[in-house]
């Protein structure tokens, strides 16, 4: 049996590298909020930043508020493909082929799935990415020095979390997120070194096997 401790670890981890929304957010979080001008403005800038990233290879470091760090490599080929690999000892491994999340804990010799669209991390897979629409709800957008955070939920279920995607303003670039589960904790992943519009191979998106 894995241990508790253990197993709530691995769903923070998996919550970061999904960028899922599995934390409790205040039931308020669902109301519409007006953008000002600079906000809308930060909001069409970071969509257009999403939207030209057709390719990209990064490593990146992931922190808890617990303490607790991780590193791996994480690998995009938009529409619909992500491989998340995590550098030992965390043995957690995440694709996505265009169709749906694999997640595999090498250590467990377990695998899992989810759709793309059960989660609005499908968003940033997406041929084109837009913070509004069916699926998708505008918390909050914050700039300070040097950055914008723009806070995201979920329009059919905006009891289940958030997530803040962070940007660098200069240039306008995709840099952190960061997700907050139901007990406060947040992790938050940033991107190191980012390589975009590279030649990936077809193959690091294959859906894994059974370990």
């Amino acid at each position: 049996m894995i241990g508790f401790e253990r197993a709530r670890h691995l769903r923070r981890v998996a919550a970061a590298a999904l960028v899922l929304f599995a934390c409790a957010a205040p039931a308020e979080a669902a109301r519409d909020i007006m953008l000002s001008d600079r906000q809308a403005e930060l909001v069409h800038k970071a969509e257009d930043a999403l939207n030209r990233i057709h390719t990209l290879k990064a490593r990146f470091l992931q922190a808890a508020s617990t303490g607790e760090l991780a590193e791996g490599t994480v690998y995009l080929s938009r529409p619909g493909r992500l491989r998340v690999e995590y550098d030992p000892p965390t043995p957690i491994l995440v694709v996505a082929n265009g169709a749906y999340f694999t997640f595999v804990d090498t250590k467990l010799k377990q695998l899992s799935y989810l759709g793309l669209d059960a989660t609005p991390a499908g968003i940033l897979l997406r041929k084109n990415v837009a913070f509004s629409g069916e699926d998708i709800r505008i918390r909050s957008v914050d700039e300070g020095p040097g950055v914008a955070e723009i806070t995201l939920i979920s329009k059919k279920d905006p009891t289940a979390g958030s997530l803040t995607l962070v940007f660098s303003l200069r240039p306008f670039a995709l840099a952190q997120w960061r997700v907050t589960d139901a007990q406060g904790i947040a992790t938050t992943v940033t991107l190191q070194n980012p390589e975009t519009g590279i030649s990936l191979a077809t193959s690091l998106f294959d859906t894994p096997q059974a370990p």
